[in-house]
């Protein structure tokens, strides 16, 4: 199942774990605050516990949407991929 996870924490350094919490489980990012990937359904568990465990701040908030193949073709991405750095902090 293809998953997008988009979040919005408040704390430096829990949104840079989150990041790489994400990236171990198999998500890719998309944009600074952004990851996707194709998850079976106990990754998307673990998905689902991580996210339950970093939202914990009632000024943090993190979206999971789950798509099939198709709504996933049907997206459109413009501009151009940029790799983003990890430490970077952006007021």
């Amino acid at each position: 199942m293809r998953v997008v996870v988009v979040y919005d924490i408040h704390d430096d350094e829990k949104r840079l774990r989150l990041a790489a919490k994400l990236k171990s489980i198999g998500l890719s990012r998309i944009q600074r605050s952004a990851f996707t990937g194709k998850l079976d359904s106990q990754r998307l568990k673990d998905l689902y516990r991580i996210c339950e465990y970093f939202a914990s701040d009632d000024r943090d908030i993190i979206h999971v949407f789950t798509l099939c193949g198709y709504d996933w073709s049907r997206r459109r991405a413009f501009g151009t991929y940029r790799e983003v750095e990890q430490n970077v902090v952006i007021f």
